[in-house]
């Protein structure tokens, strides 16, 4: 189920179809990117997908309340270190 995801189709390299001379399409390099692009989402559907996930929404929750976030923290450690 969750085995790495090679290339789509084998492209050829520019320089090797201009020096053979051969029939075979150029590939533009929006082709090349797009096709980069579902191979790194066909990765990202591992085992720790939904665990990934969760840690991206969470540092976008934290991230611009970083001082805040930290303050909070601080003050809840202290307050349960006081209560122990």
């Amino acid at each position: 189920m969750n085995s790495p995801v090679g290339p789509l189709s084998p492209m050829p390299s520019i320089g090797a179809i201009g020096a053979v001379g051969s029939a075979a399409p150029l590939v533009n390099d929006q082709a090349k990117a797009l096709q980069r692009h579902l191979v790194q989402c066909a990765k990202a559907r591992g085992r720790w997908f939904g665990l990934a996930l969760f840690a991206e929404r969470l540092q976008g929750v934290v991230q611009p309340r970083l001082a805040t976030t930290a303050a909070l923290g601080a003050a809840t450690l202290a307050l349960f270190a006081h209560w122990l």
